[in-house]
């Protein structure tokens, strides 16, 4: 630390904020998401993994939500 010291406040530009507004024709409100889409992916990735736990008893969940249940019922112990 040193040789490389920490930026103070007297250092740093000045940072401006501006917004930019675009609504969009898909939504009544024309709002957009914000950061929906990196979650989408998770639920498939989850089945994903517990299909191929299961692959080794020749089981398949092919619906959500992974409940206990529904791994048991795969699995032909319920």
């Amino acid at each position: 630390m040193a040789d490389y010291l920490t930026p103070m406040s007297s250092e740093m530009p000045d940072i401006v904020v501006e917004h930019v507004v675009t609504p969009t024709t898909a939504s009544e409100l024309g709002a957009k998401g914000v950061g929906e889409s990196g979650t989408g992916a998770a639920p498939a990735v989850l089945m994903n993994a517990v299909n191929d736990a299961l692959l080794p008893f020749k089981a398949r969940v092919t619906a959500q939500p992974i409940t206990p249940e529904n791994v048991l019922m795969a699995l032909g112990k319920v």
